[in-house]
């Protein structure tokens, strides 16, 4: 058979490609036969070239790469060898750059979108071969698109990549000092790292530099004022620290600045509505979120303050953020510090050193400032920092009455409401101060509304018009704290505005909860806990507070208010006698029947007293919990008995006394098994 010329080959490829035959489907069984069959000669013609040693070689491989790029024709090289017969040619040394170079180009063109090729790739361990050619510099505008073609989309071929160490050869490319002769290609290289950075064995096999290596030159010009450069060089970097050895090297190392200055850049640098590019800007977009997902992940490794402690330069840079004009970075630095302020000692100097909580204070007052991301990302960091007892007082700014107060009326923003009620509460846990804080009148002007209102009547308010249950409970278990303060300590001090009408009642404590709680729909809340069965024990927390209550006429007063509320006299039963039968009676029969005589029996069964005590259930004695309960709701009962005397009406008090003798029974038998 006569050998073709290079231009026999270049006619026949365009005669008979898709130029040749419009409207044909070049994948058919028949186009795909047919094709194959006319490519014998054109191989057997290399060959002969080949084996001859013919100059003619390079020329014939410049034809064919011109015809790879018809799309006709990909499955067809396959198929007929002309594939195979060119990707040997990758691996030799010693031959012309024109036959690498046009070799490379027939392999990437006859993988683009052909997944039986690159199996052909793959299953000849061709990449290794693709892989190591990267060594020459001059053929990176062809190697680097080649590996491309292969890897995009077809998982075997990056799995291969990956075990042929194709990470080191890139990332050590871009180390190179020739790095401005390939800079094009930097994209390319991005796109093949990423591909490689999700699958499990590039962990163990990539260049344990990775990371910082790609932050640093997407900091650099011209990548870092190149939008799409610049993501693609971070948007790589952020995929390798999924894993979680990059994750280990970044807490240990001293380049998680690098992954700060990248976020930050990414945040100032370019601005969205700015970018024409739909893609472009969606990428920028992804890269954000990646790269804060990143931060959140390493910032909350348990090593993580040992490595970076307050005072070095990560946490500092953390701090300087929150005073940013930018609510992104605020919402960053709040979350990194909010992982790395876990522990007393680190949330202790955060408030008392470094004073992390005043821009926030300032951010939280700001009615302009309306970003739930930002919002919520200030108050869970806060909520950290309000653990500590000696820190709740110095917190205390927050709940004036522009800060937080006034993140309760944010209605459309839920999951921040939620937010800023739960840091309420734990700022009022143990903090008397910050409890007279709550308390005090909003305004000192007898003739305003807000005279008769407090941040108390806030969270109420709260209570009523929230929709969502975790904030109903938080609201509820606030007021439950007020409450529990108000009946633990001297109330003058912690309410000092709120005197009783009659002069010679204001030394009076009860007298003057009684003025604040006629002021403060409490009850509403009080009822809420003690009926709700999700969280059995905030339920039994709220019962312990109750007995608290009890034992003060004014407390005494308000709890029957509640009594005869049918879920709380279904509740108070339940607790005490572990069934609601009866409470249904008791309410109907009360609000039917005429005042009866007060019986004349005992509290107590003869010779079957206990001194009972208000007792506080400890989470961890779970088994407990429910003695406890019946013991507190046994002295809350008792306590309203004594506390109001004959102001308890007649009907209800024989049903209570009953109650409570049936109640101390089963004390006194369960205190009989111990």
């Amino acid at each position: 058979m006569a050998m073709l010329t290079p231009d026999d080959v270049a006619l026949l490829l365009k005669r008979e490609g898709s130029e040749g035959y419009p409207g044909e489907a070049s994948d058919s069984e028949a186009a795909v036969q047919r094709r194959t069959q006319l490519l014998a000669p054109v191989l057997a013609t290399c060959q002969l070239a080949w084996d001859s040693s013919l100059s003619v070689i390079d020329l014939l491989a410049e034809k064919i790469g011109d015809g790879s790029r018809d799309v006709a024709w990909r499955v067809p090289f396959g198929e007929s060898g002309i594939l195979e017969f060119f990707i040997r040619f990758v691996a030799l040394d010693g031959i012309s750059p024109t036959l690498h170079l046009h070799a490379l180009r027939t392999v990437g063109n006859s993988c683009a979108d052909t997944d039986v090729n690159r199996g052909r790739v793959v299953e000849g361990n061709h990449l290794v071969a693709i892989v190591h050619r990267l060594q020459d510099e001059s053929l990176i505008p062809f190697t680097v698109p080649v590996l491309y073609n292969i890897l995009v989309d077809y998982e075997p071929a990056q799995i291969a990549a990956s075990k042929a160490l194709l990470n080191q050869q890139l990332i050590t490319l871009l180390q190179s000092p020739n790095l401005t002769n390939y800079t094009p290609f930097v994209t390319y290289f991005c796109k093949i790292l990423f591909l490689l950075s999700g699958h499990e064995s590039e962990a163990s096999v990539a260049h344990p530099n990775t990371v910082p290596i790609l932050l640093r030159l997407a900091f650099q010009p011209p990548f870092s004022n190149d939008v799409d450069d610049f993501v693609s060089l971070a948007s790589s970097a952020a995929a390798y620290l999924a894993g979680a050895n990059f994750q280990e090297s970044m807490v240990q190392g001293d380049d998680f600045g690098f992954l700060l200055d990248a976020y930050r850049h990414s945040l100032t640098a370019f601005d969205i509505t700015q970018i024409d590019d739909s893609d472009s800007a969606d990428a920028l977009k992804q890269l954000r979120s990646a790269l804060l997902s990143s931060l959140s992940d390493i910032s909350a490794n348990d090593s993580f303050p040992v490595h970076h402690p307050l005072g070095s330069p990560v946490p500092e840079t953390l701090l300087q953020w929150l005073q940013v004009p930018n609510n992104a970075l605020i919402s960053a630095a709040c979350l990194a510090l909010g992982n790395i302020s876990r522990s007393d000692e680190t949330s202790l100097a955060l408030v008392q050193t470094h004073r992390a909580h005043e821009p926030l204070i300032a951010l939280l007052s700001n009615p302009e400032i309306g970003d739930p991301q930002v919002l919520h990302a200030a108050l869970s960091f806060l909520k950290n920092l309000a653990i500590p007892a000696p820190n709740k007082e110095l917190l205390s700014g927050l709940l004036d009455s522009s800060c937080i107060p006034r993140i309760f009326t944010l209605d459309t923003l839920p999951q921040v409401q939620f937010s800023a009620i739960s840091l309420t509460r734990l700022l009022l846990v143990n903090c008397v101060p910050n409890v007279k804080l709550v308390c005090a009148r909003l305004s000192s002007d007898t003739s305003s509304p807000a005279h008769d209102r407090s941040t108390v009547h806030a969270m109420t308010t709260l209570f009523t018009r929230s929709d969502a249950e975790p904030t109903k409970l938080e609201a509820a278990r606030s007021v439950a704290v007020v409450c529990r303060a108000l009946h633990s300590n001297p109330v003058k001090p912690i309410l000092p505005e709120w005197d009783p009408e009659q002069p010679e009642d204001r030394e009076d404590d009860s007298k003057r909860r009684e003025e604040f709680y006629s002021r403060h729909d409490v009850g509403l809340l009080l009822a809420f806990l003690v009926t709700q069965e999700k969280w059995p024990i905030l339920r039994s927390e709220a019962w312990f507070v109750l007995a608290l209550m009890s034992r003060s006429k004014d407390g005494a007063s308000l709890l029957l208010s509640l009594s005869f509320r049918d879920r709380v006299t279904g509740a108070l039963y339940k607790a005490i006698l572990g069934s609601e039968e009866g409470a249904d009676d008791a309410v109907t029969e009360e609000s039917q029947a005429e005042r009866l005589p007060a019986p004349e029996e005992t509290l107590f069964p003869t010779g079957g007293g206990v001194e009972l005590e208000p007792q506080q259930v400890d989470p961890k004695q779970k088994d407990q919990m429910e003695r406890i309960d019946r013991e507190n709701c046994v002295v809350m009962c008792k306590e309203m008995l004594r506390s109001l005397g004959p102001e308890f009406p007649e009907l209800r008090q024989s049903k209570w006394e009953e109650l409570v003798k049936e109640g101390t029974a089963l004390l006194i038998k369960e205190k009989g098994g111990q």
